[in-house]
């Protein structure tokens, strides 16, 4: 048996032309909405008050250092297929999932919307993992597990927070 490997017309790391382009488009909008969920998070840690803003203060200092890391690894992903990644404000605004929000807001309210974005982040990054496994990129998928894992992580952690209750 002589097996015979034919090379297709363009291939970059083992992947189609348009299986790159649908791979970065959607590390793009995971990339977006992270940079637009890392604002917000910035947001909240200068302008919250009130009793509860140590812990607020103190969480979302922790969250957007972590954020910092992530967009990173996603920014390089896409630098790995030799593609530039989104870059401009007006972009990540554009091609977020995930919308700004002004900063007098309520510490519940402030949790409540960062356990929405979570979610949302969590969507897109399940769309990166879709594709990429569809389509054999293992990095691609390795990296949205693992991004995953730690947003489910803090998604508990913040739902925990804002379901409290108290006793008397």
């Amino acid at each position: 048996m002589n097996l015979q490997y034919t090379p297709k017309t363009y291939r970059k790391l083992g992947f189609e032309k348009l299986e790159v382009a649908e791979i970065v488009s959607r590390l793009n909008i995971t990339l977006c909405s992270y940079q637009v969920f890392y604002h917000k998070l910035q947001n909240f840690h200068w302008n919250v008050v009130g009793s509860d803003f140590f812990d607020i203060h103190d969480l979302t200092e922790e969250l957007y250092t972590t954020s910092v890391a992530d967009i990173d690894r996603v920014a390089e992903r896409i630098r790995v297929f030799g593609e530039t990644p989104k870059y401009r404000l007006s972009s990540y605004i554009r091609d977020s999932i995930i919308t700004e929000t002004s900063h007098d807001k309520s510490a519940e309210f402030m949790m409540k919307e960062l356990v929405d974005d979570i979610q949302k982040l969590i969507e897109t990054i399940l769309d990166v993992h879709e594709y990429a496994s569809r389509n054999g990129d293992v990095s691609s998928t390795r990296m949205a597990e693992d991004l995953i894992a730690k947003l489910e992580i803090s998604h508990w952690k913040l739902t925990a927070w804002s379901n409290r209750q108290y006793k008397k």
